[in-house]
């Protein structure tokens, strides 16, 4: 199972990230926007196949 870190550090670090819903990311602003709540991310899966992409060279560096 991929961490809530993970998701949130992959999110932030994403150029294809758009969030689902902007009011409630928004009104969430002390949180990190992570890859639960991208439009791109659906049934633990992101559609554009980025996650394994940005999670494996955020490990890298």
């Amino acid at each position: 199972m991929i961490s809530l870190e993970d998701k949130m550090l992959v999110a932030q670090n994403c150029e294809e990230y758009r969030p689902k819903d902007y009011i409630n990311i928004t009104n969430m602003s002390y949180m990190s926007g992570n890859c639960n709540y991208c439009v791109n991310y659906n049934n633990g899966t992101c559609n554009k196949k980025l996650f394994e992409k940005i999670d494996k060279m955020i490990k890298v560096n």
